[in-house]
């Protein structure tokens, strides 16, 4: 697969190139795809990409943002009369035009996010006006998480998460991120979905610096609809994971269960990066009754010290008949991905059932 920074071809560059000219004739197409990629560009990985992008159009436009902010609306309603659709990531330059030229303007920065952030999210953007402006910015938030527009209410949860990845970070938000707890409350059962997981993603986030805020806010919100239950089940996904009794609760999971018989084996004591590791489960109960299960396997993938990192996977969730019984084949793979390095050693791997963890098992990756 093609990284994610090739996105920003020639001919992309070039079209875009054909847009700010009908937006400001004194941009030459060809010359500004040449000032783009400029030596180190094929060294540049994609937020470098992204940050030139915005360099080359601010060397072009000159001035503060109050001066610019006109050319970047034109520029949006001409790319959005080609055609080009909302939400649309490789524009997520445009918010770096904001934070070079506007930092000094806080209120018509706001006005170009609440135009861009509906084109392509401001969520990473945003943060340096925290940096900057942080009281205002707060303010600024609660009065977008009222907004008519949905991505503009997205904004205001997406944008003030504690924990946003790529986002640069905010200390105060991570040392009180209660401080946003009421613009999640306006949000939690907003009509759109993407504000939703939104809201879900942040307290998330908030799950692993302060539990008990996010199993308190939670606590009295469920049953209203499946849906609004499945965002609250998003939120909870971390405590789930770590098996809190609070959190598992919630979704009438006992954790004082344990099966009347367990066998949990592996197919392999040995395998190899590229290749995938199968295993089985047999459960069975007594109980007279039903009984809500959530399935889960835990890999301790060893690290580069030595030591293991953790990752818990799905296996499902089932109702156990009274004296019913479970079977389960699974094969984890071990194919080369971006996001893990694999260390060649011995790693683990154990079964959870309702956040309790069964039989540890020891196996070892073998180099492809």
């Amino acid at each position: 697969m093609e990284p994610l920074k090739e996105m920003y071809s020639r001919d992309w560059v070039l079209n875009l190139g054909s847009h700010l000219n009908a937006v400001d004739s004194n941009i030459k197409p060809l010359e500004f795809q040449k000032q783009v990629f400029s030596s180190p560009w094929k060294e540049m990985e994609l937020k470098e990409r992204i940050n030139r992008l915005a360099e080359v159009v601010v060397q072009n436009w000159q001035g503060p943002i109050a001066n610019i902010f006109s050319n970047l609306v034109t520029l949006i309603d001409s790319l959005r009369n080609q055609g080009i659709s909302d939400f649309n990531f490789p524009y997520i330059f445009l918010n770096d035009i904001v934070t070079k030229s506007g930092l000094s303007d806080f209120e018509t920065s706001m006005k170009a996010f609440e135009k861009i952030t509906v084109f392509s999210s401001s969520e990473f953007a945003i943060r340096f006006f925290y940096k900057q402006h942080f009281d205002k910015t707060l303010k600024q938030m609660f009065l977008w998480s009222k907004h008519k527009e949905p991505m503009v209410r997205r904004l205001a949860s997406e944008g003030s998460r504690p924990m946003l990845p790529w986002g640069i970070g905010i200390p105060e938000i991570k040392k009180n991120p209660e401080i946003h707890l009421s613009i999640l409350e306006s949000l939690w059962d907003d009509p759109n979905e993407i504000v939703r997981r939104s809201v879900a993603n942040h307290l998330n986030d908030i799950s692993k610096l302060n539990p008990e805020l996010v199993l308190e806010f939670c606590r009295h919100k469920f049953g209203k609809t499946s849906e609004l239950d499945k965002t609250l089940k998003h939120s909870l996904r971390t405590l789930l994971k770590k098996g809190n009794t609070k959190a598992l609760g919630f979704f009438s999971y006992n954790t004082k269960w344990k099966p009347e018989k367990f066998k949990f084996s592996l197919s392999q004591k040995k395998v190899k990066v590229g290749n995938a590791l199968e295993f089985k489960i047999y459960l069975s109960q007594n109980s007279k009754d039903k009984t809500k299960l959530r399935l889960e396997y835990k890999i301790g993938f060893r690290l580069s010290n030595g030591k293991h990192g953790f990752k818990v996977f799905q296996l499902g969730e089932r109702i156990l008949m009274p004296s019913g019984t479970i079977e389960i084949t699974k094969k984890h793979s071990f194919a080369p991905i971006t996001t893990r390095v694999y260390y060649p050693g011995t790693h683990t791997i154990s079964i959870l059932l309702n956040g309790n963890e069964y039989d540890l098992r020891k196996f070892e990756l073998k180099r492809g």
